[in-house]
């Protein structure tokens, strides 16, 4: 598979904890093998910021075609007359809101890290400058 067996061995290895373990991390959700396929597929070379037909970056018609594709299908399947199919950061999420809902000083509840909560949920490193 890999040229470079000290890689493969520590990928193979991350597999076996992944699969031989329950995962309790939110955004270390397991991707179908449909989708660790389309992942590793010549998609991972294209680069296509903004929306289908509304490029930053030329070379994006066949890019356009799947994300319209797949906004069409998640409009079906919810009945919806909109989708947006591009993922987002969680964190960017989150900091979002509590910049535009809380004040300095405002108190939140989450876990602290060491306990299991996250980075974006209140910790001081979280926000720079």
């Amino acid at each position: 598979m890999f040229k470079d067996k000290e890689i493969e061995n520590l990928i193979q290895k991350e597999l076996s904890r992944q699969t031989e373990g329950i995962e309790l991390i939110a955004s270390e959700n397991y991707a179908s093998e449909t989708v660790m396929k389309a992942s590793g597929s010549i998609l991972t070379n294209k680069y296509a910021e903004g929306l289908p037909n509304k490029r930053y970056y030329g070379g994006c018609k066949v890019v356009d075609e799947i994300e319209e594709l797949a906004i069409e299908r998640l409009k079906e399947l919810f009945g919806a007359y909109w989708a947006n199919v591009q993922p987002h950061s969680g964190s960017q999420a989150n900091a979002a809101v509590f910049l535009a809902c809380l004040n300095p000083g405002d108190s939140i509840l989450g876990f602290d890290l060491s306990h299991g909560g996250h980075l974006t949920h209140g910790s001081p490193v979280n926000f720079s400058g």
